[in-house]
C-alpha cells in the first residue's frame, strides 16, 4: 500500500486507500482481460479474469472490516 505519512496503520483512511487500490488493479486486470479475449489468448484471459476477480475479492474483504469500524 502506498499510504502517504500521515495515514496511520488500520485507520478508516488508510483501509480506504487499500480498497482503492484493489479496486484500481481489479479495472487493470479487467482492461488486460478485454484485450486477451479480442486477441484470441484463453491462456491470458484466464489469468487476468483470475487476477481481477483476486483484487476484487480483497477489496470486498476489506470493506468488510472498513465497515466494522461504523
Amino acid at each position: 500500500m502506498s499510504a502517504s505519512p500521515s495515514i496511520a496503520h488500520g485507520t478508516p483512511e488508510a483501509l480506504r486507500e487499500f480498497v482503492q487500490e484493489c479496486l484500481h488493479m481489479t479495472a487493470f486486470y479487467a482492461g488486460m482481460g478485454v484485450d486477451y479475449a479480442a486477441a484470441g489468448d484463453d491462456a491470458g484471459l484466464r489469468y487476468s479474469t483470475r487476477c481481477a476477480a483476486a483484487a476484487m475479492r480483497q477489496a470486498l474483504s476489506v470493506m468488510k472490516m472498513l465497515e466494522g469500524q461504523r
